[in-house]
């Protein structure tokens, strides 16, 4: 014959499981009353402690927390800027009859040197 498996107490998990059933079974009804009375005073419990405190209870507050630490300078609007005074110059500027104007002959005049030294330079090449 061949070998016997002997069932090595893998019976006693079947054992348990068949006893809590009929524990189950046999204490429906308490257990079921018991759920139902616990809701009870579940619910009876909320509107005892309304009437104790009808206020309710004040929150614990938190410490204040530090602000962040900004990584961007923040914008100011145009109105925030300060006004500065209008700049004066160190020295008196010099007369207009002196400073350069660009007027049509002096304009015809550079273009035509540049052309002069773009030939000389184009043709030296």
């Amino acid at each position: 014959m061949g070998k016997s498996r002997k069932n090595h107490g893998a019976s006693g998990g079947l054992v348990f499981a068949l006893i809590v059933v009929s524990l189950v079974v046999a204490f429906w009804q308490w257990i079921v009353f018991g759920i139902i009375l616990c809701a009870f005073f579940r619910i009876l419990w909320v509107y005892i402690s309304k009437d104790a405190h009808p206020y309710g209870t004040q929150k614990k507050q938190r410490p204040q927390r530090p602000q962040p630490v900004r990584t961007r300078p923040v914008a100011k609007g145009v109105a925030d800027a300060p006004v500065r005074p209008k700049t004066t110059p160190a020295r008196e500027l010099p007369s207009p009859d002196y400073l350069p104007r660009w007027t049509a002959a002096r304009r015809f005049h550079s273009d035509r040197e540049h052309d002069d030294w773009q030939k000389r330079f184009d043709s030296v090449v």
